[in-house]
Parts: C-alpha cells; structure tokens; sequence
C-alpha cells in the first residue's frame, strides 16, 4: 500500500511545480537506489517515489514540446483539422475544439488538439473535416491573483493553442468512433434545441445528458454556487456512480431470476454498471472529468468483479494512482480533490466506525462527513462555504442523481418528443426548493493562507476517525481558516492592482477601509470578464462590493461589464465621463474635472473631462483620476484620453511615481510632453496578448524606456500590483507565481 501510495504523490507533484522537473533525474535515483544495498522496503518505497516523479515530469516535458513554437505565433499555416465535440455558437464567433490531420504549410508547427474561433460564426457540424487557414497564438489565458488558474486548466484540458480561422474548405469526412459520437450528441443538441426552446430548465437538462454547460444561464449557476450543488450539473463520478450502480442493480435483478446460474452475478453486474457508465461517459463528451470518474469506477468495479478481499481504502487508493497515472494534470483541478476527497469521507462514514446500524443515522453520518471534509474544500478552490449546502444536496444529490438523470437519459434514448418536455418539467420543479435556499447566500471567506487549509483538512479528517473524546479539541484547528481576514493597506498608503483582462482595464484601488473600481474590463450580452477576474480577485481580498466605481468611459474594453455588476453591487456609487452612453438600467454620476475626495488619508482628485464632456469623442473624455497617499506617492489613472486630452492636461499637477498607460499604449496618445510631465517611475500597459491593434505600438514602449519608466504590460506580466507608501513598489503576478510552461519575461 505505502509504494502506491508515494507512487501517487511522485505523480502528483511535478504539475504544481514553478518549473519543469527534469524526468531523468529521479529515473536515475530509481536505478541508483535498485543497485545499492539499501533494505528491500527502503529500496521499493524509494523507487515508488521516483518512477511516480520521473513519468509525470515525462508526461509534462512531452505536452509541453506539443506546444506552439514562438516562431509560429500569428503566422497564416493551412491544416487539415477534423472538428472534436460540439461547436459553440456565441453572439461574437464560433468556439470549438479540434485535432490536427495534417500540416500543408512547410516547416510548420501545430498542437495536435487546439482550440477555433471563428468570426463568421459559420457552421462547423462535430466530425467535419476541413482544410483551413488558422492564425494560432500560443497557450495564453489572464493571469491574475485569487482566480482560476485558466491556463493550467487549459493544459489539462490539451487545448495547447487558440486559432482563429479564416478561409477553409471541406474535405470528405473520416470515420471514427470519436466524429461518430460527436456527430450524435450533435443531433441531439439540435433536438433539445427544436423541442424545449425556451424552457427554463432546458440547459440543465442538456448538462445531465450530453456534459454541455453552455445552456445554463448565469441566474441558474449563481444558485447552484450559492447551494453548493454546482457538481450535480458536471457530468461526473457522482452521475456516471449512480448510472452505474442502477445498471448493476438491473444486472444483477435480471441474473439471479433469469440467468440460472449461467454467468456470474457479480462479473455481470460489474460489466453491466461498467457498460452504462462508460456509454454515459461517451454521450457527455467524455471529458476529462468524465474519464476521470470512469478510471475510478473501473478500479473499484474490477475489485469487485474479482472477489478482491482489499479493504475498501486500497481500492480507493489504487483508483488514485490509476487517475493520476492516466493523467498526472488531474490533481490540479478542483473536481479531483473533491471527488477523491468525499468518496474518502463516505468510506470512513460507511466504514462502521462513525455510523451506527440504522438506513437514517447511516445517511445523517454519511452527509455529516462529506460536510466536515467539504469545509477546507470549498474554502480553498472556492473561497465561499455554502451554509445551505448540506440541505440543498440531501434533497438535490439522490433526487437528481437516483431519479432526474435516469430518466432523463431514458428520454433522450427514446424517438417521442414529450417525454423531453416532461424530463424538463421534473427538473424545473427540483430545482424549486434550490431557488428558495438560495436566498441565503454563502460565506465568502478571502484567500486564506496555505496552512490553514492542511491545518483544517487534517482536522477534518481526524473528526472523521472514532476519535470521539478528541473531536472537540480538533475544532479550533478550523479557527484560522475560518477567521482568516485579507491584509489591508496601512492609513495613508495606497494598494492598487492593475488586473490582467485582455485588451481593455480593470483596476481595483484600496485605502485602509474603502475601494475603488476604476474600469471593470471587457464585456457584451454574451459574456463578460469580470466573472474570472474582477470579482474572484475581490472575493479573494475579502471586498463584498466597492465603495465607489469610475468608468472612465463607456466603451466596451473598459465598461463592458457593468450590466452584468450593477444589479450586484446597487449600493457602490458609480461616475462615468459621458453618462448618456450607458445603458439607462444602470445609471451612474458623472466624473468631472475639480471633484475630490479624501479617503484613510489619501486624496483622490478628478482632472478631466471639463463640463463640455458630451462634446467631446468617448476616448478623449476619459475620466482621468490621481490617487496620492499621505506620503506624497501618487498613481495616475488616464483611461483611453489621446494626445489633444493629453495637452489640455499640461498645465495641471501631472507628476505621478505610476502611470496607467493612456490608450493602451496606443500611436495616438503617451506624447514626450506629456510622458515629461508625468515623470513617472513606472508605467503600466493593460493590453491583450498578441492584440489586433498592436498595443502597445512598439514606438511608444520605447518612447516609455526613454523617459526611465519602469516598463510593465498585463499581457506578458499578468496582473501588476502597485504599493505606495513612503516608497513605490510594484510586482507582476507571473514573476511572483511562475508556471512552468510560461516563456520567461522578456523585455
């Protein structure tokens, strides 16, 4: 048990590495330690550890030389790709996943999976082969504290490369299992689409059966992360178990009536639940979460089959070494973690040590587990704890799990369009009570320390061993998680962060006891930025909402979010330069030159737009903003102003230690007058990676060096965090939390 045990962690450990693990150094530590004299059991545990270390690093070395060369970044190559799943079709493009068939172009390089998009919004049917021409940018996702880690996701996802297409040709299509199912799913998306239209619950129905979330409205995720019932619609161990375990049920039913002991009950019921899973597996895309649950059930349904007299704990470990060895990125998502995780509290809860005989108190001890075990969870991928979540998941999990998703995949398999329409009713009336706990919103904790989540995970799991007199004690382990409070800026000094949103801004400014918005980053009717950005990286620094919001104006790179976070935060005072070109819904004030505050000892003072505002095109009346702490260190915020806004500025008080680059750095704006003016230390540019507008252009980045600014960018640095107090310091997030498959910075 213990070599597969340390097996499992050699594998888990080089994925969350800042650097690459070079794999032949623990290989020859393996062979090293097979030739020495060290006790056999030294000598296993040891070899365990470095074979896990050396095939991980192995694996990682292999995807990441997958990767887009540099050298091929926004060059025209034609492919021939076949279309892998179901395209995406938004209201600005076409998304959609593919495989590489074949490279036309000489001498270049592709992926061999990598991610479409498609500004036409043509049709790309699931299976088609096409010969296109692709632009492609490498592995390349915002970079910001306190959210996801997207490209880390991405690379486990094997979405190695985002392209986008221009001219394309079909081809005859290939056959395969793979175009076979996606062309399937594809149908059956068309039938959701043409029989339930509208209704409510017609995303989530989609989610149960075919694993797309697509359809699932932003109102209905916010109940399910305010109920912690978000896992209940990711197809997953949780519904590929209960599939599996009606199926061997039924199996086992239909052996000991029928069967006359021809087969072996128990080898059917296994291939039975087996079978199902794996179909279900198929119709829902078979992702990597998908075949993660899968790997699982297989460990498990294999020991079974076999009459294994393994404790249950050996099987639960050996279907973690058996995921981890099919894909060591596994450990780093959330759903890993939770679904090894609580089955580990369901076993010790089913285990006979904490529950006693009884089918009600068996299942109160089994939802006590997984509550207790779930705390350090959900507070570290998180950052909130559900108070409903135990409730919500005792009605919602054998509800939706023992009955929805059966039948809902019976009436899919099935020609009749009623029984759908059915299927979405009965989910619409399951999620009811989830409507109504959601009312009570979770607690949301900010980014707690490392070691307060191993301090009350390891709490948590000692409360679930009977250790009855001790559980008490363990209590106070949780303190320091759950009374984790974020630090905040000293009286008088300025905490500023300049998030990484692509090609626009977003900018969060704090004084010891308020905050300010300046820009909340790109958006549209289709998605916006601030749900994976802005609003984790408050969440994270333990702000509800800001006191005050500045858009400097209403374009959509820096305004775009605003529909979607007025309705939550109604109480946050909101200025913009030009009013009347925002949506009426969401009113905000106007900013104007001469208005100031004073906030914990630092002043905010507004200079520009003047009162002829409306007159002037949306960029140059940009509200432009300077923040300065109490010792005289200032930041300047300067939207999207050109150079005319830049020379009615020349008389005011300009100089800054930071300024927020104008314009993104674009050609019409950041002038020697200005940039003399300023006189600023350092300089920081948000721009999108490898933008269409070439922000910055590269005559004004060394306009930048040229006046001895410290140069900074989002989209090479991520996130920029800027402190002022008696000194100025300013940090990136991808220097302070390097990935290993991240190009070093270069200048």
């Amino acid at each position: 048990m213990y070599p597969l045990l340390l097996f499992t962690l050699g594998m888990a450990i080089p994925p969350w590495l800042p650097a690459p693990l070079p794999w032949h150094a623990p290989a020859a530590v393996a062979v090293l330690a097979l030739s020495g004299r060290w006790p056999g059991w030294r000598t296993g545990l040891l070899v365990a550890l470095c074979a896990g270390l050396a095939l991980s690093a192995l694996r990682i070395r292999l995807r990441l030389d997958d990767m887009l060369p540099p050298a091929w970044e926004n060059r025209s190559q034609s492919v021939e790709l076949q279309v892998i799943g179901l395209a995406h079709y938004g209201l600005i493009s076409t998304r959609f996943d593919a495989q590489r068939l074949q490279l036309h172009t000489p001498d270049a390089a592709l992926p061999a999976t990598f991610s479409v998009a498609d500004r036409e919004r043509r049709a790309w049917p699931a299976g088609s082969v096409w010969r296109a021409e692709l632009r492609c940018k490498r592995l390349h996702a915002y970079a910001n504290p306190h959210a996801a880690d997207t490209e880390r996701w991405l690379i486990a996802q094997r979405r190695l490369a985002n392209c986008s297409v221009r001219q394309r040709r079909a081809l005859p299509a290939r056959s395969s299992l793979q175009a076979g199912i996606g062309q399937m799913r594809e149908r059956l998306r068309d039938r959701f689409d043409r029989v339930l239209g509208d209704h409510p619950a017609a995303g989530v129905l989609m989610a149960l059966t075919l694993g797309e979330r697509t359809g699932i409205d932003r109102a209905q995720w916010d109940v399910f992360a305010r109920t912690g019932t978000t896992h209940l619609v990711c197809v997953s161990g949780v519904h590929l178990g209960f599939v599996a375990a009606l199926a061997a049920w039924g199996a086992l039913r239909l052996a000991r009536r029928f069967g006359r002991g021809r087969w072996p009950p128990r080898l059917l019921a296994c291939a039975a639940g087996l079978t199902a899973a794996g179909a279900y597996a198929l119709l829902a895309g078979f992702g990597v979460s998908a075949q993660r649950a899968l790997l699982m059930l297989a460990a498990c349904g294999l020991a079974l089959a076999l009459r294994s007299r393994w404790p249950a704990r050996k099987i639960w470990l050996s279907a973690l070494a058996l995921v981890t060895l099919a894909d060591p990125w596994a450990v780093t998502l959330p759903g890993f973690w939770l679904s090894f995780g609580l089955v580990a509290a369901l076993l010790l809860a089913g285990s006979g040590r904490l529950c006693r005989p009884g089918w009600l108190a068996g299942n109160l001890q089994a939802q006590g587990a997984v509550s207790v075990l779930s705390v350090p969870l959900l507070a570290g991928w998180f950052g909130q704890l559900p108070w409903v979540s135990p409730l919500a998941n005792a009605w919602a999990l054998p509800l939706i799990g023992l009955l929805l998703t059966p039948l809902s995949l019976l009436a899919v398999a099935q020609p009749f369009d009623p029984p759908l329409r059915w299927a979405a009713d009965l989910i619409g009336l399951a999620m009811s009570p989830l409507d109504w706990l959601a009312q009570w919103p979770p607690w949301t904790l900010p980014t707690p320390p490392v070691w307060t989540l191993w301090l009350a995970g390891i709490a948590a799991l000692l409360m679930l061993l009977p250790l009855w007199p001790l559980r008490l004690l363990l209590l106070p382990c949780w303190l320091p998680l759950l009374l984790a409070r974020a630090e905040r800026p000293p009286p008088g000094e300025v905490w500023a962060t300049v998030l990484d949103v692509g090609q626009g801004l977003a900018m969060v400014v704090e004084t010891r006891r308020h905050v300010l918005v300046y820009d909340v980053g790109p958006g549209n009717a289709d998605w916006n930025v601030a749900d994976s950005t802005l609003l984790p990286y408050l969440a994270g620094r333990g702000i509800t909402a800001p006191d005050r919001v500045m858009l400097s104006h209403a374009d959509a790179d820096h305004a775009g979010g605003w529909p979607a976070l007025a309705p939550r935060w109604p109480h946050s005072q909101c200025q913009v330069s030009q009013p009347e070109a925002l949506d009426a819904r969401w009113p905000c004030g106007a900013c104007r030159a001469g208005q100031r505050w004073h906030w914990d000892g630092v002043d905010f003072e507004v200079f520009w737009p003047g009162n002829d505002a409306a007159a002037l095109e949306t960029n140059a009346s940009s509200c432009v903003l300077k923040v300065t702490g109490a010792a005289g260190r200032s930041i300047l915020l300067t939207g999207d102003i050109g150079r005319a806004s830049e020379a009615a500025l020349l008389g005011l008080p300009l100089r800054a230690d930071v300024l927020i680059s104008p314009h993104h750095g674009s050609r019409t704006s950041s002038g020697d007058d200005f940039l003399a003016a300023v006189a600023a230390q350092h300089v920081v540019v948000s721009a999108g990676y490898l933008n269409r507008y070439r922000h910055p252009q590269a005559a004004v980045w060394q306009r930048y060096a040229d006046h001895g600014m410290t140069r900074w960018r989002t989209d090479r640095h991520g996130a920029i965090d800027i402190r002022l107090g008696r000194e100025v310091g300013v940090s990136a997030w991808r220097q302070r939390a390097p990935r290993y498959w991240q190009p070093r910075d270069k200048d």
